[in-house]
């Protein structure tokens, strides 16, 4: 079975493939869309269009029945609609707005660190807000939940919560996809990052988080100020 999850910001279910109009759905599909130009563009004959059938949020998962070029025919397990189907909503979704994978006899997703990151990285650029959980503003351990989230996987929500989530990893051991932790000294964790490669020979280390001090989703060096508060590493293993 092909198991998906929502990438899009918001990814609105169709009725069928040809059911976006050309020109006035535009904003609507593809891999960043906009729900909010969308809607700005529509008049109000154009809001009653009973070729949208609902929407689904970032990170909502789907079951995959079909795709054809280009599309696939979806259930929203997480909208239950039982006069249509007993496993969800029906409909179609641009496959540009999924990440799809596939599952083992129904078991649980496979964990991969690497792919967490990569889905972590379509973020940068995204504003800092604390406690966003939106590409409109996201933090640092909502930027790491949404990121597995798009896997199947479910993280907790804050950093805290998060370290004691992951296996310890002894620093210098760490690579791609793991996870630094930061925080003042007394036990408590205050910011969470991706690592993005194995610590430099000069014991530079590298990461891509929600940063407060730029205001937004980066990718750079481990700064002095992160230097001095790292308290750990850890991996997502389970």
């Amino acid at each position: 079975m092909k198991i998906a999850t929502v990438t899009a910001p918001v990814a609105t279910l169709w009725s069928r493939p040809d059911a976006p109009r050309p020109g006035v759905d535009a904003a609507a599909l593809g891999p960043c869309s906009d729900a909010r130009s969308w809607v700005a563009g529509l008049d109000d004959t154009g809001r009653m269009y009973t070729g949208v059938l609902t929407q689904l949020l970032h990170g909502e998962q789907v079951l995959i029945e079909e795709v054809r070029d280009g599309w696939a025919r979806v259930v929203a397990t997480e909208q239950p609609a039982a006069k249509l189907d007993p496993r969800g909503y029906p409909g179609w979704l641009p496959l540009d707005q999924l990440s799809v994978r596939e599952t083992a006899d129904g078991g649980p997703p496979v964990i991969d660190p690497v792919a967490a990151l990569a889905a972590a990285r379509a973020w940068r650029g995204t504003p800092y807000v604390w406690g966003g959980l939106t590409p409109y503003g996201i933090d640092c351990s909502g930027l790491v939940h949404l990121a597995y989230r798009q896997l199947g996987v479910t993280m907790p929500r804050d950093a805290d919560d998060q370290r004691a989530a992951t296996a310890d990893v002894p620093l210098g051991g760490e690579r791609p996809g793991d996870l630094y932790f930061f925080g003042p000294g007394d036990g408590t964790v205050a910011h969470v990052g991706f690592v993005t490669a194995p610590p430099h020979p000069d014991g530079t280390r590298h990461m891509l988080h929600a940063c407060g001090d730029a205001h937004l989703v980066i990718e750079e060096p481990l700064r002095p100020h992160r230097v001095a508060t790292l308290i750990g590493a850890g991996r997502v293993t389970r």
